[in-house]
């Protein structure tokens, strides 16, 4: 992030179009780990819609101050269903068999992952001796 920007509200989970499973499927999780200070409390990282108690018990929008070494974990994702697939006792299965990859983990299937609109966020532009914040960021599939 160049000195003195900032970036704007988004989501991190992908449109039904682009989470597909020949493109690795959708970004469960999102891991920020901030790489140094931002002083005077810029910086932050905003959640739009995630809110708790400010001061004066006023709500306000959840907010995390980069710290270096901190990291911020959050699921941009949800599944609104997953189902345990049971074998049927009735059928038999040989070392022949050929198992078929439809995208199990374990017999626990993910199904209609969609975007969690509550985690739409924003990076506040930093200020201080350098105006600028570094992070590094995983997205977990």
């Amino acid at each position: 992030m160049g000195e003195g920007q900032g970036f704007g509200w988004h989501e991190d989970a992908l449109s039904e179009q682009e989470a597909t499973m020949d493109a690795g499927g959708q970004r469960i999780a999102t891991l920020l780990v901030y790489l140094d200070d931002c002083q005077d409390g810029s910086g932050r990282t905003l959640f739009r819609d995630l809110r708790g108690g400010g001061k004066d018990g006023k709500q306000c929008r959840l907010g995390v101050s980069p710290k270096k070494g901190r990291a911020l974990l959050f699921f941009p994702a949800i599944s609104t269903t997953a189902s345990i697939v049971e074998e049927e006792d009735n059928e038999s299965t040989t070392d022949d068999d050929e198992e078929e990859d439809n995208g199990a983990f374990g017999n626990v299937y993910f199904d209609h992952t969609r975007a969690d609109h509550r985690t739409t966020h924003a990076g506040e532009p930093p200020t201080g001796q350098n105006g600028q914040k570094h992070i590094a960021q995983l997205w977990i599939l």
